[in-house]
């Protein structure tokens, strides 16, 4: 009994180990976004330079803050204390490290034509985007940055619906996090299809972008199964 308790108590602290660094790690990425870049303003204009980057420090930030709540939302109810969930895990963080730089570049390059479109003038500090070839290889990056996270989450939800005793509640759960997850490497897998598909030369440049939108329909639709699975169950 006591070496079943020891066990149990080295597996609690190791799982907040894992915890403490899977958090600072995404804490770590989430600096690497910081409006000012790598240098500390010296004068107004880069002030006002580093501010012209919220927007898309915003919108990076807010993205990565999702995956980071939605591996806690995993490990607050379904964890498993097994070697394939560290790994899992483990590469969720090292597919986040890489996530950061395509994920800021994309967004940066979004709000700059933005800004060009409606102000007719190019914003200041902005990433340069040369050819619609270089759109492309941020679609890229992207892409399969966003399809292998979420496909490590999805890979934490499979495990512990085959691996974890559940509730039936918690199952549905599982699976709604599940569908959710594999509706997310589709359409990341889509959008890189396109991206792959669509002509250096066309109009259409953001097309891959958008496809994202679907995660909303995609989203709200597990939602909608998991309410009407629990409804079934009352």
């Amino acid at each position: 009994m006591s070496e079943q308790h020891d066990a149990a108590q080295s597996g609690r602290v190791e799982a907040h180990r894992l915890d403490g660094f899977i958090d600072a790690a995404f804490a770590f990425a989430a600096s690497v976004l910081a409006i000012a870049g790598a240098e500390v303003p010296h004068s107004l204009d880069d002030l006002l330079s580093a501010l012209d980057r919220i927007p898309a420090f915003a919108c990076s930030f807010a993205t990565l803050m999702i995956f980071w709540h939605r591996h806690v939302r995993w490990r607050d109810h379904f964890r498993l204390h097994d070697t394939t969930s560290l790994m899992l895990s483990l590469m969720l963080v090292f597919f986040a490290l890489i996530f950061v730089y395509p994920l800021n570049m994309l967004f940066q390059a979004m709000f700059a034509a933005l800004y060009a479109a409606f102000a007719h003038q190019e914003l200041s500090g902005s990433l340069t985007i040369n050819s619609v070839h270089d759109v492309k290889a941020l679609y890229l990056c992207y892409g399969m940055a966003y399809a292998c996270m979420a496909g490590c989450l999805a890979g934490l939800y499979r495990h512990s619906l085959r691996k974890a005793h559940m509730s039936l509640i918690e199952r549905i759960d599982a699976r709604e996090n599940f569908y959710a997850q594999l509706g997310s490497i589709c359409v990341a897998l889509l959008s890189l299809i396109v991206t792959l598909v669509i002509p250096e030369t066309t109009a259409w440049t953001a097309l891959p972008g958008c496809l994202y939108i679907l995660l909303t329909p995609i989203y709200w639709l597990a939602g909608r199964w998991a309410r009407e699975a629990k409804a079934s169950v009352a």
